[in-house]
């Protein structure tokens, strides 16, 4: 039987735990992934220590959104991947952290692309691609980014520049410089921030990638709350404002889009490091401990 990182129960990391799993046939348009890397999200945290307990989990729940890996086996109604090729996939069912995988989102992983930059990319780019079709920003349109200097905000600055569109990413002090290799403009985060915005002229649309606390200041910048979506401020039902979540239909095409832009060297990922899938818990401690400023990518030996 092949091995999976396991959720015993709601907690801390120690409830994470190597332990041997039934393999899972593919289903309809389905493919099994041999997994090389899986990304951990700030999902999967709040997920192990119970803040989202209003998403069911079965017992001994695979966690991870999003792994790369060789195509295994194909379910029915598959065209197109063969056993042994390199793919890149969004898992909405959960499962990453595991030896094998099953799939219903994917895209082939160039030769270019690394396992660990092809396993960091699904659920940011997901999101990040979602959120900005949704916005409808234009060329020529002013887009104000919250959380410009995590995962989705970086790729989302980056999209929204090459598509002619003016980008003002509030972020800290050390996201600045950043901001600025990135194509945006950037202002400091926090206490003032909307007057600091404003000076720099009108926005037309504002994306939350940060999570919480800037809904009044979003919807004072962009004039009412009709172009303003958070990604996951739970207050945002109390501003009108519409909270992004990741479904199948959000963003069709993501990962072919911006593997494409990753494998020409035309994408920017988040700095990551990567760890042992079996030390899983011990990636949860050091990205809760606050001491970790990157991504933690699981690599399977």
């Amino acid at each position: 039987m092949p091995n999976a990182v396991v959720m015993t129960g709601y907690g801390p990391p120690e409830v994470l735990e190597w332990a041997a799993v039934p393999l899972t046939e593919p289903g309809e348009g389905q493919i099994r992934i041999k997994v090389k890397a899986a990304g951990i999200s700030p999902t999967d945290l709040a997920l192990r220590a119970g803040y989202l307990k209003d998403i069911p989990l079965p017992p001994n729940a695979v966690l991870g959104y999003e792994a790369a890996g060789t195509v295994d086996a194909v379910g029915p109604g598959v065209a197109g991947p063969s056993a042994g090729d390199g793919v890149t996939a969004l898992l909405f069912g959960l499962g990453g952290y595991a030896e094998y995988a099953v799939a219903s989102i994917w895209a082939r992983k160039p030769d270019a692309v690394s396992w660990t930059d092809a396993a960091a990319l699904p659920s940011s780019a997901e999101a990040a691609v979602g959120v900005l079709r949704q916005l409808n920003v234009k060329r020529g349109e002013t887009l104000l980014l919250f959380g410009g200097g995590g995962s989705v905000g970086i790729i989302a600055t980056q999209l929204a520049v090459a598509r002619g569109i003016t980008v003002i990413s509030a972020v800290g002090e050390h996201d600045e410089t950043l901001a600025r290799e990135l194509g945006a403009t950037p202002v400091r985060y926090g206490a003032g921030v909307a007057g600091r915005v404003r000076a720099l002229g009108a926005v037309d649309a504002v994306f939350d990638a940060a999570g919480q606390g800037v809904l009044a200041d979003a919807i004072a910048l962009a004039g009412g709350p009709e172009r303003v979506i958070t990604l996951s401020d739970p207050a945002a039902s109390d501003f009108g404002v519409t909270l992004s979540q990741p479904t199948p239909d959000r963003a069709p095409g993501a990962l072919d889009e911006t593997i494409a832009l990753l494998a020409e060297g035309r994408l920017r990922l988040r700095a990551h490091k990567s760890m042992p899938l079996r030390q899983a818990a011990e990636a949860h401690r050091q990205l809760e401990s606050g001491n970790v400023h990157e991504r933690i990518i699981l690599t399977v030996e």
